[in-house]
């Protein structure tokens, strides 16, 4: 006799169904809380996240870099029960999705192919702890290839970077590389970047190229200076016109002078 097999049939869970029913435009994208140390974290995230959305903009149709933004995923409580949990990278990269310009947040159960797999935690005096242990447990579970901490200066401890990378379930450090001008950076395979600390504030240095990333304001200085190029020879050009001027005129007159 040839017993027919059932197929499988999770028991209900009405927790799990009501967090699966939460999507992008139901969820908070906000905690309406400011950075905790935000003019020590403002800069290196700001920096970062163009730097590194820059540099993978010929991606941006499959690859996203967003920063200080919810992610949410399904947790659960210390008896086992699903519950609705987040974390919010202050920059992180996504692959298998857009750029989008207007998204609120992530809901990884309603992203399947949503695959962090770069996050930068910019760790303050306040949050350094937590940077170095819950959430790098958080960012394990969820897979992420590569966690980088940046630790900002204070003044007791200089401004450090640590790269990590996900092995068997767990993060193991990444070995620094060196430079061209001989010091130390930590390489990031997802980004293709190099990762350092100069005079106390975080780096990138993009290998194919050759140079480190600008900041904003350094862009903006590298502008003026060529605008300014751009004017000064604009001014010697112009002199010039005007002496070769000056002297043809003399020549004609001299010419005058001699046929008279």
């Amino acid at each position: 006799m040839v017993e027919l097999a059932l197929a499988y049939s999770p028991p209900p869970c009405p927790a799990l169904d009501a967090i699966l029913a939460q999507n992008e435009d139901s969820l908070p994208c906000s905690d309406d809380r400011p950075m905790p140390d935000a003019r020590a974290q403002a800069d290196p995230l700001d920096y970062s996240r163009d730097s590194i959305r820059y540099h993978l903009r010929h991606m941006s149709d499959r690859v996203a870099v967003d920063s200080d933004m919810f992610v949410y995923y399904v947790g659960r409580d210390r008896g086992g029960r699903p519950v609705r949990a987040s974390v919010a990278p202050d920059v992180f990269v996504v692959f298998g999705v857009p750029d989008r310009q207007d998204r609120k947040s992530y809901v990884l159960w309603c992203e399947p192919d949503a695959d962090i797999r770069f996050v930068l935690e910019i760790a303050s005096p306040s949050t350094r702890t937590h940077d170095h242990t819950a959430k790098r447990d958080v960012y394990a579970s969820l897979g992420v290839r590569e966690y980088f901490l940046f630790d900002t200066p204070d003044g007791e401890k200089p401004a450090g970077l640590l790269g990590l990378c996900l092995s068997d379930g767990s993060y193991r450090e990444i070995a620094s590389v060196r430079l061209p001008d001989g010091q130390a950076g930590i390489p990031s395979e997802v980004t293709g970047l190099v990762g350092y600390v100069e005079s106390g504030r975080l780096r990138w240095f993009d290998p194919e190229s050759g140079e480190a990333l600008v900041t904003y304001a350094e862009a903006k200085d590298q502008q003026a200076a060529i605008e300014q190029r751009f004017r000064q020879e604009a001014r010697h050009r112009r002199d010039a016109e005007a002496r070769i001027a000056e002297l043809e005129a003399a020549l004609r007159e001299r010419g005058g002078d001699a046929g008279a």
